[in-house]
Parts: structure tokens; C-alpha cells; sequence
């Protein structure tokens, strides 16, 4: 049996070049990125082969250092010879190494913008999966040349700019602050010392193509809004992807990146957030890593404060309770919510709330000095109010939840209620325990929480659409809050908030109507609540009002 022939060897590059011609586009352009290794390879192979079959070169001698390694080395004389069995060996090894070469290839500065075309083609003809899987592994390069922050582009940069600017001037701006002067960037030295190393910048590449090729390929994925429905619906970790990107333009993407998930309800955030309802003691849930876009957002929730996320989420619940998204939606809300508790993971208001609570409770865990922007709530609350209606048929009214409106203003409370409790679970020393000077919305979780609570339950009892014992419930489960609260100092911030209503100072009709609701409830409770209602008291005779009114205490 003939090992390798001329006519074989010609037979095998026909196949390679037949091989290559059906190739995927991604196919090519990864081997496009290697074909200068490649090349050195095959140069060298090809000669050796064809020597070896032309000439019947003999391969050279087995080294005598070797000793007895080289019987087991040497090649035998029988048919079809000892140069044809080399040129084999040669090829074998040539296939071995163009097999490695491909693998280990990395795209280059160089390689981006024959990257982005090709991207952008696969994206015109809504190629969408080959798209994705072109550029995915290369997204870490794509965001540093767009940044100019590859070595040799900041190599190129510095050369360039090395030497004393005018202080006015763009250069001196975008250079590092801080005091004093940085001397590697030559400052201090005289503009004819600093002209030489400037003038080394002309040996080093500035990669302007890359970067215009990066910053383009970002614009493409950002921006194109066909892409973005291939990503949510067949692709959505991806997203994530694009998500860890820290580029101009990203929080712009995760924001119409989230809208779309909140706004399909058979999304992956959906999924996520049904699969994390498991709580991490004492505060927060666990954040599996199968949880892509939860665990990136709030595993580290500096993430979720850098892309502000609560704005998309907060944004859509807000236009969906407006009318605005879905205009059945409210005749859902307005329904018996006698199967809440099976519908309530495909609901869009009840997963915003659960993800404001993931990040909430996340934020808090990590001691982030931030309220999160957790007021979306009573904004929420407010305008489920506005189209609460329980005049439908088939509404009791005297339920304890007459409608999924009703059943979400108490999921509402309740999220609110558990921020606020959370204070006597941070540890001490925590920061997010330190009391606000005064009552503002800078202040931590607990205390913006607490504000947020008192403004929600004075919507709610000004209401004259809620039902009667709705409102009764949603205020018992407020002051609940009081109760569990242990700090003296937490229980009489949260007092105020809820004396005030969210307002600045406290007004008489919002303290009638906490004085009527207070009277409502049972002995023992009012007993445990003894501040509260002293408090109720001192208000109720402080506040100027057209008639004098007993309090009720």
C-alpha cells in the first residue's frame, strides 16, 4: 500500500480547496485570521513534500545520542520507501499543526474590520445566529479597541502625546487628573526634549481602522432593533454579554435590553425570576450562576447601580398601569384573582416588583449606599389606584382581595413592609443604619423604604375607588411594620414617614384618616403600637384644622 504519492498529495489539496468553497462565512473568516501561521506552515511542508516525492530525497539520520531510540525511529527500506514514508510524516505533521493553528487563532486590531463587515452582512441578511456566533468570543477586543485601550494603542497614544500641552487644549483634558504632574507622559520635560519620543509614534500602529471597525461593530449590536428581537427570543445570554460590556452605549442597550424581556412574558427574565425565589438568610436571595442575568446584575450590585436598570423595568410598569403598553391589561387587573397565585409568574407588575426586591435586598446585603431608586413603588401604587375598579360582574367585593389590583396593591405593601423590617438584619456598624438628618430621598434602603411606605399607604387611603377592607388591610399590614421593628430610633423614623404620607410636613385630613383606620383595630394591636398612637395623638392636637376634633385615644 502506497503511503503517499504525488497524485495523492494533489488529490488532498483539491479536497482542501473544494472543503474551503462550502465553508460558513464564520468558518472562513476564523480561518482568515490565521492564515499568516498558516502560511508559514504550509510553505515549508509543501517544498519537503514535493522534494521528497520528486527527488527520493533520503531523510536524514537518526542522531547517535540517540542510542537505541533510533530503531524504533528509523524507517524501513520496504515499498514505498523511505523518502514517500517521510513525506506522509511530514503531511501528518503539517495537519496536526494547521489543526492547532486554527484552534489557538485570535483575531487581531488588524482583523476587526474584516470582523465587522462580515457582521454586518450576516446581520443585513438576518443571519442573526451566524452574526452572534462570529463575534461573542471577540466582544472583550471589540470594546477595548473601541475604547483605544489595547497595549499598543495606548503605546501609540502616549509617544504621540508625550511632552508638555497647553493646559487649554483637548489633550490636557483628557489626561489623568490628580495633583501635581506625571512625569512618564514627560511634562516636565521642554517641548524640544519631548519631540524625539513623539516622533517614535510613527513606528508603532495606531490602529485607527480597528477602533472606527470596533466602535461600529458596538453601534450595530446596540442599536439594531431586529437583532435585539432575535436576542431576546432565541438568544438572551448574549444580552448579558453585551451587558458586561463597559463601552459608551451599553446602558442604553441593557435598558431596551430589559424592556423587551419585562414586556414578553415567556422571556428569560422570566424564567430567571421564577427560579429565584429561594431567600439567602438574613437578607436577600440566592443568585445561581444559572441565572445568567440576575446573577451578573445583583451578584455584584454595583452592576445593576452602573447600568441603572431599575429605569427600564420601573419605566414599563409605569406605561403598562397607564394604558399605555397593553390596553387589556387593566380589564386582567380589574378580574377575580382567585388564581393569583398560579398567574402572578407571568404577571409583568408582580416580576417588576420581585426584580426591584432581588436588587433591593442585594443592594442592601453588599451595603450599597443607595435607595436604588426603590420610589418607583408608590408611583406603581398610585397608578393602581387610578384603574382600580371592582364594580365588575362577578366581583366580591367583600373579599379579602375582590380583584388582582386589590391582590397586587398587598404584594405591593408587603415588599415595602420587608425593606423597611430588613434594618434590624443589617449587621452592626453597617452604614444603611446611620438615621438621615432629616427626612429627603438620599437616605439608605430602610429609610427610603420607609418614605416610600408612608406616601403608599396615604395613596391608598385617600382612595375612593379602593374597597373599604382592602384599605383596612393594606394600612394593618403597614403598621405591622412598626411592630416588628425593634430599634427605637427605626420605629420613630418610620412613625414620621407614615404621619407625613410622603409629604414634608403633616396634614390634617391624611391624620383623620389614620386616626380612623387606627381605631379599627384590635386591642392588643393598638397596646403593641403605644409610640405609635401617642404620636397619632400629639399630631392630631398640633395640626391646625377648621374645627377642633378629640383625638380618638
Amino acid at each position: 500500500m502506497k503511503l503517499l504519492t504525488l497524485d495523492g498529495f494533489l488529490t488532498v489539496l483539491a479536497l482542501l480547496a473544494a472543503l474551503y468553497a462550502v465553508l460558513s462565512p464564520v468558518q472562513r473568516i476564523r480561518l482568515s485570521m490565521s492564515w499568516r501561521s498558516q502560511l508559514i506552515l504550509a510553505i515549508p511542508a509543501c517544498i519537503a513534500i514535493l522534494a521528497f516525492e520528486l527527488f527520493d530525497i533520503n531523510p536524514p539520520s537518526c542522531p547517535s545520542i540517540l542510542g537505541g531510540l533510533c530503531r524504533y525511529l528509523e524507517l524501513g527500506t520496504a515499498d514505498p520507501g523511505v523518502p514517500r514514508k517521510f513525506a506522509f510524516l511530514i503531511a501528518f505533521a503539517w495537519l496536526i499543526g494547521s489543526v492547532f493553528i486554527h484552534r489557538a487563532a485570535r483575531p487581531t486590531l488588524r482583523s476587526l474590520p474584516e470582523l465587522t463587515q462580515l457582521a454586518t452582512t450576516l446581520v443585513d441578511e438576518e443571519q442573526y445566529d451566524d452574526a452572534i456566533r462570529l463575534v461573542e468570543p471577540h466582544l472583550e477586543l471589540i470594546a477595548v479597541a473601541s475604547c483605544r485601550k489595547s497595549k499598543i494603542q495606548l503605546a501609540h497614544d502616549r509617544l504621540k502625546d508625550f511632552g508638555p500641552v497647553d493646559p487649554q487644549s483637548f489633550a490636557a483634558f483628557t489626561r489623568p487628573r490628580g495633583p501635581g504632574p506625571h512625569p512618564y507622559q514627560g511634562e516636565n520635560l521642554p517641548d524640544w526634549a519631548a519631540r524625539p519620543v513623539r516622533a517614535l509614534a510613527r513606528f508603532v500602529p495606531a490602529h485607527k481602522r480597528a477602533e472606527e471597525a470596533a466602535s461600529d461593530m458596538l453601534q450595530l449590536l446596540f442599536h439594531s432593533n431586529r437583532l435585539l428581537d432575535h436576542i431576546v427570543d432565541r438568544r438572551p445570554h448574549f444580552g448579558v454579554a453585551l451587558a458586561r460590556l463597559d463601552v459608551y452605549g451599553s446602558t442604553e442597550f441593557v435598558g431596551r435590553y430589559l424592556t423587551r424581556l419585562i414586556a414578553t412574558p415567556a422571556s428569560a427574565l422570566y424564567q430567571e425570576l421564577a427560579g429565584n425565589e429561594i431567600s439567602e438568610s438574613p437578607i436577600g436571595y440566592q443568585l445561581p450562576e444559572r441565572n445568567r442575568l440576575l446573577h451578573f446584575l445583583f451578584a455584584d450590585p454595583q452592576n445593576a447601580e452602573r447600568l441603572s436598570v431599575w429605569k427600564p423595568i420601573g419605566d414599563y410598569t409605569k406605561r403598562l398601569l397607564a394604558g399605555d403598553e397593553r390596553q387589556d391589561y387593566w380589564s386582567y387587573l380589574n378580574g377575580d384573582p382567585g388564581w393569583f397565585e398560579n398567574e402572578r409568574n407571568s404577571d409583568p407588575v408582580w416580576n417588576a416588583m420581585f426584580f426591584f426586591d432581588i436588587m433591593v435586598t442585594s443592594a442592601a446585603r453588599h451595603g450599597i449606599e443607595y435607595h436604588m431608586w426603590l420610589y418607583y413603588l408608590p408611583r406603581f401604587a398610585d397608578l393602581l389606584e387610578k384603574g382600580y375598579d371592582s364594580d365588575g360582574s362577578g366581583i366580591d367585593k367583600e373579599a379579602e382581595f375582590p380583584t388582582r389590583a386589590a391582590r397586587l396593591l398587598y404584594e405591593l405593601v408587603g415588599f415595602l413592609t420587608s425593606w423597611v423590617t430588613l434594618y434590624d438584619r443589617l449587621p452592626q456598624g453597617s452604614r444603611l443604619r446611620l438615621m438621615p438628618d432629616r427626612h429627603d430621598r438620599g437616605s439608605a434602603i430602610p429609610h427610603s423604604a420607609a418614605i416610600a411606605l408612608g406616601e403608599t399607604l396615604a395613596i391608598v387611603l385617600a382612595s375612593e375607588r379602593i374597597n373599604d377592607g382592602v384599605i383596612q388591610t393594606l394600612h394593618d399590614v403597614t403598621l405591622r411594620a412598626i411592630r416588628e421593628i425593634h430599634d427605637d430610633g427605626m420605629r420613630q423614623y418610620l412613625t414620621e414617614a407614615i404621619l407625613r404620607g410622603g409629604e414634608s410636613k403633616v396634614s390634617a385630613p391624611h391624620l383623620d384618616r389614620l386616626a380612623d383606620r387606627f381605631i379599627r383595630i384590635d386591642a392588643y394591636d393598638q397596646h403593641e403600637m403605644a409610640d405609635y398612637a401617642d404620636a397619632l395623638n400629639a399630631c392630631l392636637s398640633a395640626v391646625p384644622r377648621p374645627r377642633s376634633r378629640r383625638a380618638p385615644f
